[in-house]
């Protein structure tokens, strides 16, 4: 292998790895928001980071940098606090579309969101909207700087009852996808 060929293969690996890291920090988000994992969800921002969904979703207004006022910290708890209130909430990204400039990267990812406001409500709300994040690398890691979030439509649809028996999850830590080592749970075995 000659150097052209080292230095294209390099900069190939570091392309995939930076484009990997990206899509990990908005699966961060994601999960962290389904989760109502403060932490997780917070680690998907950096610290200076602004984030514009419309007047509609900025309950405590704009600083002036535009970030939401108190930070990534009162834009977090706000989220949390909101889809807390839900029985349910799924967010689904797809469709990503990376440009990757050095430490610094603009994406645009699809987001299908579902959401059921009661255990019993009948009903699922289902949303469609784009993720336009500029994300940049800060002492190794990729995190979102600034997001707009770009709302295509929402409806809502009737939904069936999930069969008995069935796992479910549990939109905090207690959820078995946080499990280490992932094992079969005591009421698997006794199923056996």
């Amino acid at each position: 292998m000659n150097e052209t060929d080292l230095a294209t293969l390099s900069a190939d690996v570091r392309y995939l790895k930076d484009r990997a890291e990206i899509v990990d920090a908005l699966n961060r988000y994601t999960r962290g928001l389904d989760r109502l994992d403060r932490e997780l969800l917070l680690s998907a921002y950096h610290p200076h980071a602004t984030d514009d969904r419309g007047g509609a979703y900025h309950p405590t207004g704009h600083d002036e940098r535009g970030s939401v006022s108190g930070g990534r910290e009162a834009r977090v708890d706000w989220l949390i606090e909101e889809v807390g209130k839900l029985h349910h909430c799924s967010h689904h990204l797809s469709n990503f579309t990376i440009e990757i400039d050095g430490d610094q990267a603009h994406c645009e990812a699809y987001v299908l969101t579902t959401a059921l406001a009661t255990a019993d409500a009948g009903t699922v709300t289902i949303g469609g909207a784009r993720y336009n994040d500029r994300l940049e690398r800060i002492d190794g890691r990729w995190a979102i700087a600034h997001r707009e979030v770009i709302m295509d439509f929402q409806c809502t649809a009737p939904i069936s009852d999930l069969p008995p028996d069935i796992l479910t999850g549990a939109r905090d830590r207690s959820d078995r996808t946080y499990l280490r080592p992932l094992s079969l749970s005591a009421d698997a075995r006794a199923r056996m």
